[in-house]
């Protein structure tokens, strides 16, 4: 736990220092902070999106075997399971491969330590609307949502069939957790959730003008 403590209390110094001895308003402080953590965790992050709409296209790809085996071992639910992940190694899909854990692993300590840290500061400063960033703002915590919301819709691993439920359940918990914190936590899931959709937006465009280009 000491290790831990010794993680957040960085958070919060950093935050101090940017606030205190670069002269940034405390929202900017965590809007800064967030976006340099989510900079140094990029490459990470970008790998792992790159592999995951790799997978993408190589399960579109072998769909028609996926449902063939559907259709032969209809009442076999673990021999379909057994042969379709014995065609996804056939094909080299990975569903969790190394760089997938390193960056879930890597955004879940980001984020979780950011959770503990930002509750730790006593904000006082106001940002945009709101007039407090150390009390909850219901329309910062539905913003958050949507961006959420369409970061997870734009996931390059994201199945066009997916169920819309699926891509709402975690905007919905994002929604109801941040109307019970403080804004400056609701200013980071913005923030950090803003940076996975341009992201996932700049991969999708990089990899559909590659077809197109391949095509012509």
């Amino acid at each position: 736990m000491e290790i831990w403590s010794f993680f957040t209390g960085i958070i919060v110094q950093s935050i101090g220092f940017l606030t205190t001895e670069i002269g940034v308003s405390e929202a900017l402080a965590v809007i800064l902070f967030t976006l340099l953590i989510r900079l140094i965790l990029m490459p990470i992050n970008v790998f792992a999106m790159v592999n995951m709409y790799r997978n993408k296209k190589l399960i579109l790809a072998i769909k028609p075997e996926l449902e063939q085996l559907k259709i032969i071992h209809k009442n076999e639910p673990a021999k379909i399971a057994k042969r379709s992940m014995a065609l996804y190694k056939k094909h080299n899909i990975k569903l969790l491969d190394k760089s997938s854990i390193a960056n879930i692993t890597s955004q879940g300590i980001f984020g979780f330590g950011m959770f503990q840290a930002l509750q730790q500061i006593m904000f006082s400063s106001k940002f945009a609307w709101i007039s407090n960033i150390a009390k909850p703002d219901v329309l910062l915590a539905l913003l958050v949502g949507v961006i959420t919301y369409a970061s997870m819709v734009l996931m390059p691993n994201s199945a066009e069939q997916t169920s819309t439920l699926l891509f709402m359940l975690p905007a919905i918990i994002c929604i109801v957790t941040l109307i019970n914190f403080p804004s400056a936590i609701g200013l980071y899931w913005a923030t950090s959730s803003a940076a996975s959709l341009l992201q996932s937006l700049a991969i999708n465009k990089y990899f559909k003008t590659q077809e197109k280009y391949q095509m012509s």
